[in-house]
């Protein structure tokens, strides 16, 4: 009996054995099963995935190819606009001279009319012609400053000035137009040097003045300066109209005008244009603070200078009048343009000038040559000379005549501070003002006789 309990025993370990076995077998299959539906599903979800980014990327190559295609249309539109742009400079650049030679010519016959006597009426539509050619001239040569700041023509030469000189000749030049409107302008001296194009801020500045004694009826103007630590702050007061709060953010943008005091209009809205351009050329910004109804105040910061770089040239020319310093003196006048040379001409014999007239070089060496006369001072149109630097033919004329005899070149533009520097030889841009022109000869033969005495 025990032995068949052994041999029972024996059997069923050896049934659990087998039983275990098919066990794990069947689960081995199982598992084996399990992993070959995954791997085909992993396979069918990365043959999609490859697909789909297969696809993503030849999209994105297409917006790629796309956006250089675009790019290179931008940059060839850009080409075209930068040469168009150049186009409409040289012909706004000579559109705005050829404009300007007949309000020139304008000028100096109203100039004429206006030293003769006249009735109250016919003086009134003198001065409203005046006024008239005056808004011209000055929209022409806005548009052409503009045009030459736009593309890149108008480059800052900076270097260390002192400031004075450029605020006492701003005050000759306009205390007289204060005065005609009945208006105090004070501007108080300093003595700083500030390091900055002194010719671009002079252009600032006359227009910051130029539109302050536009918007200004009663009251006054200020020039002044304010040092702040390594810089000079340079302002212009007014008591003007001011601007609304609305509008002060937008003051700078071309052809913007606001409403003037008085009946006059209130100029073409480029002035300030202007400046926020000629300012962004000196690497400076215009601030500017206005209560409106009771003024404003215009301010450019530049840094300040080194005054043992100083340039030795000075900026002030100031303004004399003539008391009968043109008695035996003589002018020799070279001018191409017919209607110039004739009022020209007529201007200097009604002061009292011996002229001597010719339309070109030739001519002029011929006249001198008949009268035998060393002229006291020369009158110099640039189209006279085309070709040939004024200052070099200036230079000629007195190595011949033997004598340093001031002279005045009448330019066809007003970029004179890039032009090579002359003793007593001076720049007077077209269109021609007549009192500025009697003005720098009445300076010219004042010097020349200090000089002789």
């Amino acid at each position: 009996m025990t032995d068949v309990v052994r041999e029972n025993e024996k059997l069923r370990k050896i049934v659990k054995v087998l039983v275990d076995r098919v066990d794990r077998s069947t689960n081995a299959q199982g598992n084996a099963f399990s992993l070959f539906q995954a791997a085909i599903t992993l396979e069918n979800t990365v043959r999609q995935r490859t697909s789909e980014l297969q696809s993503l990327n030849d999209q994105l190559q297409q917006e790629i190819d796309e956006r250089r295609a675009v790019e290179a249309a931008l940059g060839r539109a850009k080409l075209e606009a930068e040469q168009a742009n150049l186009g409409k400079t040289e012909f706004l650049r000579a559109a705005s001279h050829d404009l300007l030679q007949p309000l020139n010519v304008a000028r100096l016959i109203l100039g004429a009319l206006r030293e003769r006597e006249h009735d109250t009426d016919s003086m009134a539509m003198l001065e409203r012609i005046a006024l008239s050619i005056g808004d011209a001239e000055g929209l022409l040569t806005a548009l052409l400053e503009m045009s030459r700041i736009d593309a890149g023509a108008m480059l800052p030469e900076i270097a260390d000035v002192a400031i004075d000189p450029l605020l006492k000749h701003l005050a000759d030049d306009y205390g007289i137009q204060a005065e005609e409107r009945h208006l105090r302008l004070r501007v108080v001296p300093c003595d700083a040097i500030v390091r900055t194009d002194i010719r671009l801020l002079e252009r600032i500045l006359r227009n910051l003045l130029s539109n302050a004694l536009r918007y200004t009826e009663r009251g006054g103007i200020l020039l002044g300066c304010r040092v702040r630590e390594n810089r000079l702050r340079v302002e212009v007061w007014d008591t003007g109209v001011g601007v609304p709060p609305d509008r002060l953010a937008d003051i700078f943008k071309e052809f913007l005008r606001l409403d003037g005091p008085g009946e006059r209009p209130a100029g073409m809205g480029l002035g300030l244009a202007i400046v926020d351009r000629l300012a962004r050329l000196l690497g400076a910004k215009v601030d500017v603070r206005s209560e409106f109804g009771r003024g404003s105040v215009f301010a450019i910061e530049l840094p300040l200078g080194d005054a043992s770089r100083v340039r030795g040239v000075s900026l002030e020319r100031r303004r004399r009048g003539a008391h009968g310093l043109f008695a035996d003196k003589s002018v020799l006048l070279i001018e191409s343009d017919p209607a110039v040379y004739s009022e020209l001409a007529a201007h200097l014999r009604s002061w009292g000038l011996f002229t001597l007239e010719a339309q070109t070089i030739a001519g002029a060496s011929a006249v001198t040559n008949a009268h035998g006369v060393i002229p006291s001072v020369v009158l110099l149109g640039e189209r006279a000379i085309a070709g040939f630097e004024g200052v070099d033919v200036v230079a000629s004329m007195r190595a011949r005549f033997g004598e340093p005899i001031p002279a005045i070149v009448l330019s066809e533009d007003d970029d004179h501070a890039r032009r090579a520097p002359a003793p007593d030889c001076w720049y007077l841009s077209k269109p021609i003002r007549v009192e500025r022109l009697r003005s720098l000869l009445n300076h010219l033969l004042t010097e020349s006789a200090r000089s002789a005495s």
